[in-house]
């Protein structure tokens, strides 16, 4: 059966390429009738820390993509971790390195001079000590002319010179394995049979397959993902913006977060995609090879069409809003962000404005003293006018009807910007809104006298 899985590390917030890694294991598993898991790798005791913990958790839990059983804590492994590593060290795979700190940088700006790949061949390997101390390192034949090579799911044959890795480190002490160790030991134990993950790991690769051969235990197969990319084509961090998964949940859906994460790396066949169609066309040969960047413009965009596609009753409750369903179609046929619906507040509240707003572009070849005059006194004409035509008109009547009221009045005085413009300000209190028809069917003839009037008195004063 095929087994996936996430391993983030709990020492900071869960990053939306976390977020495209889980989906693209979730994807895999699920096309595949396999596994996904999650597996919280807190063996660094120093930064991992229970609020980051939870923070994966939510993240994870707000975008659906729940795991096939109880999350793993990598710290509970360590047991077996500890029994790994002294089988290694018992059978001369792995031994102890007593060089100091000072020594192997001293050694490291030396290769560096020569211009030479960084690696610690290690003399102590040979001399058989049994004392503990030191880091323990696996032991690698520097004088190997093997190749080591993977198939990348992805990416195709990749190859190593095993060479070129030395005797690299692998536990600081029996009790405190290193990366590269525990991975190997726990995606073994969970029998992982695909390793999915980001690009920036394909240089652990040839040192875990050696693990992997040491300890005498089946290879899974490993794909590397693109890594996300800012608009400046680096690597995706804070400097471009948000970057942590649950900083989006206040503007964003999670469908149209997936839905955008799953696009950036791979061409589906709709840019707007359900998670159901997305397992359906997913192959991760497919899945592209380069770094895409993060378009927040097309975020945006995508978000706009889900929440177009949301029930009434469902944003009132997303949103805690208290306006009637009409409004509510006004309002999201236009909302990019969840947050902006704030910029709709004149549907529950008097809007407030300043009274040059209500003004109409002034007209040509006049001084700027007739400019302010004309349009105050043609803006106080015309709002007069319009709330004439509303305080005559029955509200249950077609808006069309009304709509032909305003035109009709917009051709005899020539200027139909004269009439909506002011009208739409009144209503409003802003320079962009829906249209000012459809405002004044969501606000009833009542609450449209009222602003009209008191749009009047502003221009008054």
């Amino acid at each position: 059966m095929t087994r996936v899985r996430i391993a983030p590390s709990p020492t900071g917030a869960f990053h939306v390429g976390n977020a495209q890694s889980a989906l693209f294991n979730w994807l895999f598993a699920r096309k595949n009738g396999g596994k996904f898991y999650v597996r919280i790798e807190d063996t660094d005791k120093e930064r991992s820390n229970k609020e980051s913990e939870e923070n994966i958790i939510k993240a994870l839990e707000w975008l659906d993509l729940k795991p096939d059983a109880e999350f793993i804590r990598q710290s509970d492994n360590l047991p077996k971790h500890r029994k790994l590593l002294q089988d290694l060290l018992d059978s001369g795979k792995a031994f102890y390195c007593y060089h100091t700190p000072q020594e192997l940088e001293a050694e490291q700006k030396d290769q560096e001079l020569k211009k030479e790949a960084p690696r610690h061949i290690c003399v102590h390997k040979k001399n058989q000590k049994k004392e503990v101390g030191g880091i323990i390192r696996l032991a690698v034949d520097s004088e190997s002319d093997r190749v080591i090579l993977f198939d990348d799911q992805i990416r195709g044959k990749i190859e190593f010179k095993a060479s070129l890795l030395g005797d690299f480190s692998i536990a600081r002490a029996v009790d405190d394995p290193l990366y590269n160790f525990a991975v190997v030991a726990d995606d073994s134990d969970m029998e992982i049979t695909h390793v999915i993950r980001g690009e920036d790991h394909i240089s652990n690769t040839p040192k875990q397959i050696l693990i992997y051969e040491a300890l005498g235990l089946p290879i899974p197969l490993f794909a590397h993902l693109p890594l996300l990319l800012g608009s400046d084509r680096s690597k995706l961090s804070k400097r471009h913006g948000g970057t942590a998964t649950l900083e989006y949940q206040q503007d964003y859906l999670p469908e149209a977060l997936i839905n955008f994460l799953g696009s950036l790396s791979y061409g589906f066949s709709k840019e707007i995609i359900s998670k159901e169609d997305m397992i359906e066309e997913f192959d991760l040969a497919k899945v592209h090879k380069s770094g895409a960047a993060f378009d927040v413009k097309k975020l945006n965009w995508i978000n706009s069409q889900y929440i177009k596609q949301l029930p009434a009753a469902e944003f009132k409750n997303l949103t805690g809003l208290s306006v009637s369903d009409e409004a509510v179609l006004l309002i999201t046929e236009r909302l990019e962000k969840l947050s902006d619906v704030q910029n709709f507040d004149y549907f529950w509240k008097e809007p407030i404005y300043e009274k040059g707003l209500l003004k109409w572009p002034p007209f040509a070849k006049a001084s700027e003293g007739e400019k302010k005059v004309a349009t105050l006194e043609k803006s106080i004409e015309t709002l007069t006018e319009v709330g004439k035509i509303i305080e005559k008109f029955d509200f249950k009547d077609n808006k069309d009807m009304l709509r032909k009221l305003l035109d009709d009045f917009s051709s005899k005085i020539g200027n139909r910007g004269l009439v909506y413009w002011p009208l739409r300000v009144a209503l409003s209190g802003k320079e962009k809104s829906p249209d000012p028809v459809d405002i004044a069917f969501v606000l009833g003839k009542e609450k449209v006298k009222v602003r009209i009037d008191n749009a009047i008195k502003k221009l008054e004063n």
